[in-house]
């Protein structure tokens, strides 16, 4: 028994649902952004906006890094970026309160945070480094445009001061100029914006609001067609409710922007091995790996398709790489069991699989899968143990019921053997139904 993993969306945020009792700390602070002749209450707003975010960012990084009593060794400034670009994936900024004369766009916001919920979950994200990589580039590419944004925005004041004192021949040249740097301002506005978007995608995705998370990734494109990060998570979001064309299509557009895009080919080949289309599926794994060779989920998977399509020998070299890439890979040491087990090697899977176990004490599959390994052998009281411990990990294991029914029947104990398949025929198991027929038993 094994299961899939994709990547997830690049961007995780908090939700607002908090442990019971936990204390709630609240940042609150305003702006006013002073816009300038080429500002439009639009451009103002956004400029407004990001510059709020930075502030609160900044404050809630610096009350995290305080709060963690952290000694950083080398860059101080690289941890505090990198702390500040996991924040700005996790934590959402709620406007209070916003105003626009004419001439100045002030705008009070807030920022919640559960302190123990936020140190745990920087803890998980700063552990996935494909995940801090992608919030790094999220706000590198927001900082970009900020900094852009700026200096076109001086660059046209000043051509404006010079055109003042220009003659009318003269005056022309200067305002194709202006033109031009205008466009290019308002260029890095919808960028600005929609990152903004697609921040609140994000947040929607993750409350589960998946209409709502596909309006603000759609905005989030039109503003900037070239969001690749966008086209993902829509990809991520249609793979997660099975719209399995869609999200094809979003996952190949990504691509097409960014053919270095990894996690979208691991991603691709998640829904292509969905479909059973085990030949795309492998092509996308493989493109993946070449991508990145680290990528040991694009190994596991690839060890999936393998053991899917009968090639274990292949299921268990992919295996096997993933776990040399994250030692501490629970799924890949209970499939490369699995595998072990259908090529009769039962002393290596028993091995692995107890290796699942001691990294994952509570997974249930491991040990119903030992169940199999030691009936393998004939070691059935083994077996029943560890069935046992499945059931009682998830009490509505179906198979575990109709195998541990099956290894007392091995062990010519029927009372328990019927006991337990009229459980897996009660929750549906076709084979538990049938032998209980034929013995004119009911469940």
């Amino acid at each position: 028994m094994k299961q899939l993993i994709k990547y997830i969306a690049i961007c995780l945020l908090l939700t607002n649902s908090v442990t019971l009792f936990a204390q709630k700390k609240t940042f609150t602070r305003d702006y006013t952004y002073q816009a300038s002749e080429m500002d439009s209450k639009v451009s103002s707003r956004t400029n407004a906006t990001t510059e709020m975010r930075n502030i609160l960012l900044r404050e809630v990084g610096s009350y995290i890094r305080t709060e963690q009593k952290v000694v950083t060794r080398g860059n101080t400034q690289e941890y505090v970026e990198k702390i500040e670009a996991i924040t700005a994936g996790i934590i959402e900024m709620k406007v209070l309160d916003e105003k626009w004369d004419g001439e100045t766009y002030y705008i009070k916001a807030e920022m919640v945070i559960n302190p123990k919920e936020i140190e745990q979950k920087i803890k998980e994200i700063a552990e996935d480094t494909r995940k801090v990589k992608e919030l790094e580039e999220s706000r590198t590419r927001t900082k970009a445009a900020e900094e852009e944004a700026s200096r076109l925005r001086n660059e046209m004041e000043a051509l404006r001061r010079q055109m003042a004192n220009k003659e009318a021949p003269q005056r022309k040249e200067y305002e194709q100029k202006i033109q031009e740097k205008e466009n290019s301002y308002n260029k890095q506005i919808a960028t600005l914006s929609a990152e903004e978007y697609f921040i609140k995608g994000c947040s929607a995705y993750d409350n589960e609001n998946y209409e709502q998370a596909i309006k603000y990734y759609e905005q989030a494109i039109k503003l900037k067609p070239d969001f690749a990060s966008a086209y993902y998570n829509l990809g991520v979001l249609f793979q997660d409710v099975s719209y399995n064309e869609h999200a094809i299509a979003y996952y190949k557009k990504a691509i097409s922007i960014k053919p270095d895009h990894a996690a979208a080919y691991c991603n691709l080949g998640a829904v292509y091995e969905d479909m059973k289309n085990y030949k795309q599926a492998i092509a996308c794994f493989k493109q993946a790996i070449s991508i990145r060779p680290d990528d040991a989920i694009s190994y596991y998977n690839l060890g999936i398709i393998y053991g899917d399509t009968n090639d274990d020998k292949q299921a268990i070299e992919s295996y096997k790489k993933a776990i040399s890439i994250k030692p501490d890979f629970v799924q890949a040491y209970n499939n490369l069991g699995f595998a072990y087990y259908r090529t009769n090697n039962h002393k290596l899977s028993i091995e692995n699989l107890k290796k699942a176990i001691s990294i994952k004490p509570d997974h249930a599959i491991a040990y119903y899968n030992l169940g199999d390994a030691y009936c393998a052998v004939n070691d059935y009281k083994q077996a029943i143990a560890f069935y046992k411990k499945a059931i009682s990990l998830k009490p509505d294991f179906v198979e575990a019921y109709n195998n541990l029914g099956n290894a007392y029947k091995a062990i010519n104990d029927n009372g328990q053997a019927i006991e337990n398949l009229k459980k897996a025929a009660g929750l549906g198991h076709a084979d538990a139904q049938k032998y209980l027929k034929k013995q004119g038993i009911t469940w």
